[in-house]
């Protein structure tokens, strides 16, 4: 045994004893039917056809029944070869044979006269026909996946080209996608904060004109639905770790019957007799990223480079992995391994009221209300500052209880009456709040343009082993296991001032 080999195998094992706290026994329901029969379309009993798993060797044999008929079940998706035998016809071999996932494949199989010894082969790739059910299905290959765009690499979102499904793909300004229509819940992509680290992730699709949380989702045979929101994922796996995503739109089996919309089921990369692997590096900027042409109303700010840090999606971020797969023991064990992250800077904007600084330095007394209120973090504004607003934005009146005056509204002043003592201007009308010691001519507060600067940490880390146990029994075994780091932001303070939530005690010192 090279030392290459055994470092390998030292590595795999590693990485699974340390992260196999939690397993999930996988299904396959993919099966492959066919009738073999002779030139004239006369059936053959008693074939023998042999079914070999070419990446990991794999072996299973069937002989057809009395009508000619062979079967073999639980198949995942992989390379196949295909060798059927019978007492006085030739041995036919087809070389590669790709069978259409979780669901029944048919493949017929003619020979010719002549000897076993003789051997007839078919190169190239042997697609099985979908003649054996009435579904309407559409199947995104591993090779796919690493050749199509996919926005922060969620594979979900590819499940929009199969037949018989919609969505738009919409993405806002700052990331993210918006719900589809009538929907509601974490439906479509999240941004660059989330992706696919995100807790619940919903594919933003619909079919026969029903909603995203009627689809079901699993991985491996396993349902990851979340238990809140009907049709999201609590694991979006990396791309690195998927051979097939595969979505049903139509009819499908009973099985699946607690879910009415589409049908989406991924199946994971699964180790092989070769050692094999990948690594990938995507870095988002904003210097590659358009500015948007309207910024709300009031915004005094054009859709223009000068505008920087309003107009366009200010997510900064790489994204990087990889993965590596082959034997634990030829024949017998397979692993893989995937690992991704994002470690991620970005600054959202938004528009807000929030109090100006000149209210800041008036000097809450300690151990006020407003004392404690100003210590919260939040938000920072943004430097394209305020956007110009009046008391009749709030619901005030100006003169009586508000004054515009540059930098924003004078909503009043501290009052005088002690510590915790109440408002005296208050005259018991919660839409109009008292101005404690007066309109002192200073702004209060203020409509601005916000940042809020963020750093997170999250990475997702994928297992899988599998084991022939015997030439009809296959054990496989997936983890996800995805840690998310978020810190609490700083800045100015997170609560809004509006005026349907100013009470008596807003104002006191």
């Amino acid at each position: 045994m090279s030392s290459s080999v055994s470092f390998f195998r030292t590595v795999l094992l590693v990485l699974f004893v340390s992260l196999t706290s939690i397993l999930a026994n996988a299904q396959f329901r993919g099966s492959l039917r066919g009738t073999v029969t002779d030139a004239q379309g006369t059936v053959l009993p008693d074939a023998n056809v042999t079914l070999t798993n070419t990446a990991t060797s794999q072996k299973m044999t069937a002989t057809s029944d009395a009508n000619g008929i062979y079967q073999f079940n639980a198949l995942g998706p992989a390379p196949y070869s295909l060798t059927a035998e019978h007492q006085g016809f030739k041995t036919k071999v087809l070389d590669h044979v790709q069978i259409i996932p979780e669901q029944l494949n048919s493949l017929d199989l003619q020979l010719e006269l002549g000897e076993v010894q003789q051997t007839v082969t078919v190169s190239g790739t042997t697609q099985t026909l979908d003649t054996e059910t009435a579904t309407v299905s559409g199947t995104v290959t591993s090779n796919q996946i690493q050749h199509m765009p996919s926005f922060n690499r969620d594979v979900f979102q590819l499940a929009q080209l199969a037949p018989g499904t919609f969505g738009d793909a919409s993405q806002q300004a700052g990331g993210g996608a918006f719900n589809l229509p009538g929907n509601q819940g974490p439906g479509g992509t999240p941004g660059g904060s989330g992706g696919i680290f995100a807790t619940e992730n919903g594919p933003q699709i619909q079919n026969a004109g029903g909603q995203y949380e009627t689809n079901n989702i699993n991985i491996d045979g396993i349902s990851t639905v979340s238990a809140v929101w009907g049709g999201t994922s609590v694991i979006t796996p990396s791309e690195d770790s998927v051979e097939t995503l595969k979505v049903v739109s139509n009819s499908y089996d009973a099985e699946n019957g607690r879910f009415t919309g589409a049908q989406i089921q991924v199946t994971t990369k699964a180790g092989t007799n070769q050692v094999h692997g990948s690594a990938f590096f995507k870095a988002s900027r904003p210097g590659l990223n358009a500015y948007q042409a309207w910024n709300g109303v009031g915004s005094n700010n054009p859709g223009t480079p000068a505008a920087r840090g309003l107009n366009r999606d200010e997510s900064r971020f790489n994204q990087y992995g990889g993965s590596l797969g082959g034997p634990l023991r030829k024949n017998k064990i397979f692993a893989f391994f995937n690992w991704e992250t994002s470690p991620l800077a970005s600054s959202t904007t938004a528009q807000g009221w929030y109090e100006t600084s000149r209210f800041d330095q008036s000097g809450a007394t300690p151990g006020s209300i407003a004392a404690q209120y100003l210590s919260f973090p939040g938000n920072a504004v943004s430097s394209n500052g305020i956007i110009a607003r009046t008391c009749a934005s709030i619901g005030l009146t100006e003169g009586l209880n508000c004054n515009t005056v540059a930098g924003g509204l004078d909503i009043g002043s501290p009052i005088k009456t002690g510590l915790g003592m109440q408002d005296l201007t208050y005259g018991g009308n919660p839409s109009i709040p008292g101005i404690g010691g007066g309109l002192d001519g200073f702004p209060d507060i203020a409509y601005f343009n916000t940042v809020n600067p963020t750093t997170t940490s999250q990475m997702q880390f994928n297992g899988r082993v599998d084991a022939n146990i015997t030439q009809k029994d296959r054990l496989t075994f997936t983890l996800y296991y995805v840690p998310v780091t978020i810190p609490i932001t700083t800045g100015r303070s997170a609560q809004r001032i509006s005026g349907t939530t100013l009470r008596p005690t807003t104002r006191m010192p």
